[in-house]
Protein backbone atom coordinates (compact mmCIF):
# COMPACT_ATOMS: atom_id res chain seq x y z
CA UNK A 1 0.00 0.00 0.00
CA UNK A 2 1.19 3.52 -0.61
CA UNK A 3 1.63 5.68 1.63
CA UNK A 4 0.85 9.46 0.97
CA UNK A 5 3.50 12.16 1.62
CA UNK A 6 3.13 14.13 4.71
CA UNK A 7 3.17 17.54 3.04
CA UNK A 8 0.46 16.88 0.40
CA UNK A 9 -2.60 17.51 1.48
CA UNK A 10 -5.34 15.21 2.44
CA UNK A 11 -8.41 14.97 0.19
CA UNK A 12 -7.11 18.04 -1.40
CA UNK A 13 -8.74 20.34 1.66
CA UNK A 14 -7.44 23.85 2.20
CA UNK A 15 -8.53 26.59 4.66
CA UNK A 16 -10.76 28.97 2.58
CA UNK A 17 -12.09 32.41 3.35
CA UNK A 18 -14.98 31.06 5.01
CA UNK A 19 -13.10 28.27 6.83
CA UNK A 20 -10.05 31.07 7.63
CA UNK A 21 -12.77 33.77 9.21
CA UNK A 22 -14.83 31.08 11.44
CA UNK A 23 -11.10 29.86 12.57
CA UNK A 24 -10.08 33.38 13.27
CA UNK A 25 -12.70 33.85 15.35
CA UNK A 26 -12.42 30.64 17.48
CA UNK A 27 -8.95 31.33 17.96
CA UNK A 28 -10.04 35.31 19.83
CA UNK A 29 -12.25 33.38 21.43
CA UNK A 30 -9.42 30.69 22.34
CA UNK A 31 -7.05 33.09 23.45
CA UNK A 32 -9.53 34.79 25.99
CA UNK A 33 -10.65 31.54 27.44
CA UNK A 34 -7.19 30.69 28.19
CA UNK A 35 -6.13 33.97 29.49
CA UNK A 36 -9.29 33.85 32.09
CA UNK A 37 -8.24 30.44 32.62
CA UNK A 38 -4.50 31.54 33.07
CA UNK A 39 -5.97 33.87 35.84
CA UNK A 40 -8.18 31.32 37.85
CA UNK A 41 -4.90 29.33 37.95
CA UNK A 42 -3.04 31.76 39.20
CA UNK A 43 -5.87 32.83 41.89
CA UNK A 44 -6.02 28.80 42.64
CA UNK A 45 -2.07 28.39 43.18
CA UNK A 46 -2.29 31.05 45.60
CA UNK A 47 -5.29 30.02 47.77
CA UNK A 48 -3.38 26.46 47.73
CA UNK A 49 -0.06 28.28 49.05
CA UNK A 50 -2.31 30.38 51.23
CA UNK A 51 -4.58 27.74 52.71
CA UNK A 52 -3.17 24.47 52.22
CA UNK A 53 -2.31 24.25 56.36
CA UNK A 54 -6.14 25.43 57.24
CA UNK A 55 -7.38 22.81 54.58
CA UNK A 56 -5.40 20.14 56.47
CA UNK A 57 -6.31 21.26 59.68
CA UNK A 58 -10.24 21.59 58.23
CA UNK A 59 -10.07 17.61 57.29
CA UNK A 60 -8.58 16.67 61.06
CA UNK A 61 -11.26 18.84 62.29
CA UNK A 62 -14.38 17.86 60.60
CA UNK A 63 -13.14 14.00 59.78
CA UNK A 64 -10.09 13.38 62.61
CA UNK A 65 -9.40 9.75 61.02
CA UNK A 66 -8.76 11.67 57.49
CA UNK A 67 -6.11 13.79 59.21
CA UNK A 68 -3.39 11.89 57.49
CA UNK A 69 -4.47 12.42 54.05
CA UNK A 70 -4.39 16.22 53.98
CA UNK A 71 -1.15 16.23 52.55
CA UNK A 72 -2.14 14.03 50.11
CA UNK A 73 -5.79 16.23 49.05
CA UNK A 74 -3.66 19.52 48.70
CA UNK A 75 -1.66 17.22 46.27
CA UNK A 76 -4.39 16.10 44.66
CA UNK A 77 -4.87 20.02 44.45
CA UNK A 78 -1.79 20.78 42.92
CA UNK A 79 -1.54 17.56 40.44
CA UNK A 80 -5.06 19.23 39.36
CA UNK A 81 -3.74 22.55 38.37
CA UNK A 82 -0.76 21.24 37.10
CA UNK A 83 -3.03 19.39 34.29
CA UNK A 84 -5.43 22.33 34.17
CA UNK A 85 -2.62 24.77 33.37
CA UNK A 86 -1.09 22.07 30.45
CA UNK A 87 -4.98 22.05 28.89
CA UNK A 88 -4.79 26.08 29.37
CA UNK A 89 -1.40 26.23 27.44
CA UNK A 90 -2.53 23.87 24.68
CA UNK A 91 -5.73 25.77 24.24
CA UNK A 92 -3.49 29.19 24.34
CA UNK A 93 -1.19 27.48 21.79
CA UNK A 94 -3.80 26.91 19.54
CA UNK A 95 -5.28 30.27 19.53
CA UNK A 96 -1.96 31.78 18.84
CA UNK A 97 -0.61 29.43 15.95
CA UNK A 98 -4.16 28.84 14.41
CA UNK A 99 -4.13 32.78 14.24
CA UNK A 100 -0.58 33.15 12.91
CA UNK A 101 -0.75 30.94 10.51
CA UNK A 102 -4.10 32.36 9.01
CA UNK A 103 -2.46 35.46 9.00
CA UNK A 104 0.80 34.62 7.76
CA UNK A 105 -0.20 31.90 5.40
CA UNK A 106 1.49 29.17 6.77
CA UNK A 107 0.59 25.95 6.56
CA UNK A 108 2.59 24.43 9.03
CA UNK A 109 2.26 26.84 12.08
CA UNK A 110 -1.29 26.13 11.19
CA UNK A 111 -0.83 22.91 11.45
CA UNK A 112 0.79 22.92 14.04
CA UNK A 113 -2.10 24.75 16.36
CA UNK A 114 -4.85 22.16 14.76
CA UNK A 115 -2.78 19.58 16.30
CA UNK A 116 -2.68 21.34 20.03
CA UNK A 117 -6.22 22.02 19.74
CA UNK A 118 -6.32 17.98 18.98
CA UNK A 119 -4.26 16.94 21.87
CA UNK A 120 -6.58 19.52 23.68
CA UNK A 121 -9.56 17.22 23.71
CA UNK A 122 -7.84 14.19 23.92
CA UNK A 123 -6.21 14.66 26.95
CA UNK A 124 -9.77 16.51 28.06
CA UNK A 125 -11.57 13.64 26.77
CA UNK A 126 -9.45 10.98 28.40
CA UNK A 127 -10.10 12.78 31.85
CA UNK A 128 -14.08 12.95 30.74
CA UNK A 129 -13.70 9.65 30.28
CA UNK A 130 -12.11 8.93 34.04
CA UNK A 131 -14.23 10.66 35.49
CA UNK A 132 -17.57 9.00 34.22
CA UNK A 133 -16.14 5.90 35.00
CA UNK A 134 -15.43 6.70 38.42
CA UNK A 135 -19.08 8.01 38.82
CA UNK A 136 -20.45 4.79 37.63
CA UNK A 137 -18.31 2.89 39.85
CA UNK A 138 -19.39 4.98 43.23
CA UNK A 139 -22.53 5.43 41.78
CA UNK A 140 -22.82 1.05 41.61
CA UNK A 141 -20.90 0.79 45.45
CA UNK A 142 -23.94 3.34 46.90
CA UNK A 143 -26.42 0.70 45.41
CA UNK A 144 -24.58 -2.19 47.49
Amino acid sequence: MEQQPSNEPLFELQVDYESGNSFSETSKWAKFLSIVYFVCIALCVLFTAFASALIIQALATIMPELASVGGVVVGIIIIALIIFTYLTILMYRFATQVKQGILNRDQAIFNEGVKNLKNYFLIYGIFTLLALVLNVVGFIGKLF
